[in-house]
């Protein structure tokens, strides 16, 4: 007489078998989830500092400068009034249409996440669009009028500026879509510039950029500061 075969005996190797893939594959989608999860709210690629800094550090033959521009509310702006304090700039214009207002958002971001803020500038790369009212627009729409000094200028007075940090100005006239260099620099104490970030992917992680300033920050003012290059 055949022997009778319960369904439970045979199916239980089955459904054990079926639940170890089971937890294999979620263990396998959960590795896979922690290596592709941003760091933060940023791309996920993990900061590495090179040297003090994780944005690029600058020759140190780069001179302590100084530059006097009017702002957006007629004031000049000269940086060597603030001696003795770490200063951010960057290089935008008021009708770019994307990634300006992604390069003032990110830079404010980082200096929001500091106990001392410090001063931003807005180096403008098309003089001949940024008239008062463009400036103002931009401010309002990027709502950063009270986070940054615009400052605008003759293209000949601009020029040396450009040309000491290697910046390309916007060159189609009238156009929204941006074709310069993108860039935020951040000046240390004495008026040298010490850290550059190129490019909006250097730029995607504000964090980066707030540890670079807290660390330009930490470090004493010189007690004879170097003579610096007026541009």
């Amino acid at each position: 007489m055949p022997l009778a075969v319960t369904f439970p005996s045979v199916l239980a190797p089955r459904i054990r078998l079926a639940l170890t893939v089971a937890a294999l594959c979620a263990a396998v989608i959960v590795v896979i989830v922690i290596l592709a999860r941003p760091n933060g709210d940023n791309t996920g690629a993990t900061p590495v500092k090179t040297g003090q800094f994780y944005g690029a550090t600058l020759p140190a033959t780069f001179p302590a400068i100084n530059f006097a521009l009017p702002d957006q509310n007629h004031h000049t702006i000269r940086l060597s009034a603030y001696s003795g304090q770490v200063v951010a700039a960057t290089f935008i214009y008021s009708t770019c249409a994307t990634t300006c207002p992604d390069i003032v958002a990110q830079l404010t971001q980082a200096i929001n996440e500091l106990p001392h803020p410090i001063t931003a500038l807005a180096i403008s790369v098309d003089p001949t669009q940024d008239g008062a009212t463009n400036v103002s627009s931009f401010l309002l729409r990027a709502q950063a009028l009270s986070a940054l000094h615009y400052l605008v200028a003759k293209r000949s007075v601009l020029a040396a500026i450009w040309r000491q940090f290697a910046i390309t100005p916007q060159r189609p006239v009238k156009s929204a879509r941006a074709d310069f260099t993108v860039k935020v620099v951040l000046f240390d104490k004495i008026g040298r510039a010490r850290v550059s970030y190129s490019g909006l992917a250097a730029l995607d992680n504000p964090d980066v950029i707030a540890a670079d300033i807290r660390t330009l920050q930490s470090e004493p003012m010189p007690a004879h500061p170097p003579a610096r290059k007026d541009l």
